[in-house]
């Protein structure tokens, strides 16, 4: 009975459990102990469910479709969040969930972001000037209107200045539906709109850059950013980082939960499957995104493989002969590397090191992952050639070679066959590694995955298509590199080819 229970995903409890499958759950039994109940990252609804529902077990997603998605499957017996965020998942298709209809804690007061280390004086002063005209004229409540309530996705004109003195750089997620999403490769949203007419109104180049929503706030705390427009809620933990305008509206933290009696669709699977291809790849010609993140994807992997080689090799030659300086440099720079994650890495890189300099995230993923690949490939030279035995270098002096022509000729044929294993898996591994640049405003693969998931509220095709995608590149870049070792491996030349140079009397 257990097994048949974990094998089809049964409740395991008694008659409380039989009541919820027939009902769903209520607002007052998430009330029990032992419930999980899953927020935002970053959002501060976690303050607010801990207040509401003390004994319940707090969950944390950064992704809204996965957070749907587990109620949905009753991982999860509830997720807070915007109330109009759900809303509008349910009405674009968001399957085997429901809203209550109570609410938790006050409702969110949804603001402007603003760093507090912008080039732009007195930013603050100015957005809250730029936001009171919109309100008294009636421009905010239109937006409103029209983004959120009837959820029309048209930008009108708006004047472009000439001659910008200033430039206005804007962070924004682009995944969150109506305030700041892609239609194909466009970003639109109330916050986009939002962005371009005070850019406008302050007569600034627009810039906008799109990061994971965590990295929003991180952004705007190392100057990278100038302000967030990305439905960013004020929170007492975020104004210590990072400053906030007045507020533009407030938004209702709603509570969903799984819809037991949700008919889970008429069509066959194939039709389901069908449908959700032309979702992910056809409508607003989506694969089109897919590409390009592909194209960032493959650009970061194979700068950072080149780079990596060669500066790993660069370092082990310096340390080959033993100085004492550079091998104790070397060991603890590697150390360090190896011992960091590399999302960590890359955020140090982008928000600390070049926090005061303008550099493109796409450079700054490049460094952070030559420095990861070249200290593998460090690593792995260093165990290879120390299975070269002592004596092939001592005969290859006696021989008249030199110490640099003795380790290209002798010892270094010998270690590659030991080498190229462990330097093929950390290719594989570099490519699967690169899916954390959306933390730095790179559009990789995976971000282009989520982005495309929070348009379409549907997590398998997108998943499946981002999964194979990094499947065929890892094999395509591992087979060039094999393809590549063929042809210096000793073992694997042809005979003349082997024996090219030597006299042999033939």
């Amino acid at each position: 009975m257990l097994l048949s229970a974990l094998i089809l995903g049964l409740p395991l409890s008694g008659g409380s459990a039989e009541q919820e499958n027939k009902t769903g759950l209520t607002f007052e039994q998430l009330h029990d102990p032992g419930r999980k109940i899953s927020v935002m990252t970053g959002t501060g609804d976690d303050v607010a469910v801990k207040a509401e529902f003390p004994d319940a077990e707090i969950l944390y997603f950064n992704d809204a479709m996965l957070a749907y998605s587990s109620v949905a499957s009753g991982k999860t017996d509830a997720h807070v969040y915007t109330k109009m965020q759900m809303e509008l998942a349910l009405r674009n298709g968001c399957e085997g969930v429901k809203l209550l209809e109570e609410t938790v804690g006050e409702s969110h007061k949804v603001a402007v972001g603003i760093s507090r280390i912008s080039p732009i004086p007195d930013l603050t002063g100015k957005l809250n000037q730029f936001i009171a005209g919109l309100k008294a004229d009636g421009t905010l409540d239109d937006m409103y209107n029209r983004w959120i309530v009837l959820q029309d996705e048209t930008i009108p004109e708006i004047a472009v200045p000439e001659k910008a003195d200033i430039c206005l750089r804007v962070a924004t997620s682009g995944t969150e539906m109506p305030f700041t999403y892609y239609v194909g490769t466009e970003l639109r949203g109330y916050d986009i709109e939002m962005a371009r007419r005070f850019a406008a109104w302050l007569g600034a180049e627009l810039k906008i850059k799109v990061y994971d929503y965590d990295g929003c706030v991180a952004a705007a705390q190392g100057g990278d950013a100038d302000c967030i427009m990305a439905e960013l809620f004020i929170t007492s933990e975020r104004a210590e980082s990072i400053g906030f305008s007045d507020p533009e509206f407030l938004i209702e933290r709603g509570v969903m939960v799984r819809d037991t009696q949700a008919s889970g669709g008429t069509g066959s699977f194939w039709d389901a499957v069908k449908a959700s291809f032309e979702k992910t790849f056809i409508r607003e010609n989506r694969w089109r995104l897919f590409l390009s993140g592909i194209g960032t994807t493959l650009l970061i992997t194979a700068l950072a493989i080149l780079l990596g080689t060669a500066l790993g090799f660069g370092v082990f030659m310096l340390c080959r002969k033993g100085n004492p300086v550079a091998n104790n440099l070397t060991r603890f720079f590697v150390w360090l590397i190896q011992g960091m994650p590399v999302v960590v890495l890359l955020m140090i890189l982008y928000y600390i090191v070049f926090g005061s300099v303008s550099i493109p995230g796409t450079l700054v993923a490049v460094l952070g992952f030559t420095l990861v690949f070249g200290s593998g490939v460090y690593s792995l030279l260093k165990g290879s050639v120390a299975t070269v035995d002592r004596g092939q270098v001592e005969a290859a002096y006696t021989l008249g070679y030199t110490d640099r022509r003795a380790f290209f000729r002798v010892v270094l044929p010998q270690a590659f066959p030991h080498f190229m294993p462990g330097y093929t898996g950390q290719i594989t591994a570099l490519i699967k590694a690169t899916a954390v640049v959306g933390y730095v405003a790179v559009q990789d693969l995976t971000k282009i995955g989520d982005i495309i998931r929070s348009r379409t509220y549907d997590a398998f095709f997108p998943l499946i298509a981002v999964a194979v995608f990094y499947f065929v590149l890892a094999a395509f870049l591992t087979f060039l590199v094999r393809k590549a070792g063929r042809c210096i491996d000793p073992k694997q030349r042809k005979h003349k080819a082997l024996l090219k140079g030597v006299k042999t009397g033939d």
